[in-house]
């Protein structure tokens, strides 16, 4: 029965990022010459009160609608020409947050995403939360595309998965940026 549940809540997992990543790549063009965004910088805190949860998020970043089963998204301005986004998505797990990156999300990564390298990380908030931090680079219609995901524990039997997404080209500026907000998680006290 455990298996059974692992298994599911990993193809749900990776149906959910497959999701993600078709609804970001529908506005993704990969920009052509030597554009060269503006440098970011961490801005105010973005609060789910409905999940208990917070974190700083990217100046002038805007939260929009959420796409399917997914608790937040909050994306890059058009304007900055990044064509990036954070989405959140909260899913019931009754085994160690370990057990679930590993068992649950990594392996059906592997699987179904074959050309993809994928590393996984211990992470530390700023307050000591103990994390994990699964990067994972791979093309979809033909944009090359870097994902940071950053694994928490949350109430009860919750996991908090924050997916930031951005063209490969911008990984190397972004990623910096994505820990230091990441840093700043915290849980709400209830």
């Amino acid at each position: 029965m455990k298996m059974t549940l692992r298994v599911l809540i990993g193809v749900v997992g990776l149906v959910v990022i497959v999701l993600a990543i078709k609804q970001f790549t529908k506005s993704v063009r990969e920009p052509s010459g030597n554009f060269t965004p503006a440098p970011q910088k961490i801005g105010e805190t973005f609060t789910s009160a409905e999940n208990g949860y917070s974190h700083r998020i990217p100046q002038g970043w805007e939260s929009k609608p959420a796409p399917p089963s997914k608790a937040a998204m909050i994306a890059a301005p058009k304007s900055s020409g990044l064509l990036s986004d954070l989405v959140t998505t909260i899913e019931p797990y009754d085994g160690t947050l370990r057990a679930y990156v590993d068992d649950a999300n990594i392996q059906s990564l592997r699987k179904r995403a074959v050309k993809s390298k994928v590393i996984r990380t211990d992470f530390t908030t700023d307050n000591k939360t103990p994390a994990y931090k699964v990067k994972l680079q791979n093309r979809t219609n033909n944009v090359d595309l870097a994902q940071t995901m950053y694994f928490f524990a949350g109430p009860g039997n919750k996991k908090i998965v924050v997916t930031c997404t951005a063209p490969a080209q911008f990984e190397a500026q972004l990623e910096p940026l994505f820990d230091a907000c990441m840093k700043t998680f915290a849980l709400s006290p209830r």
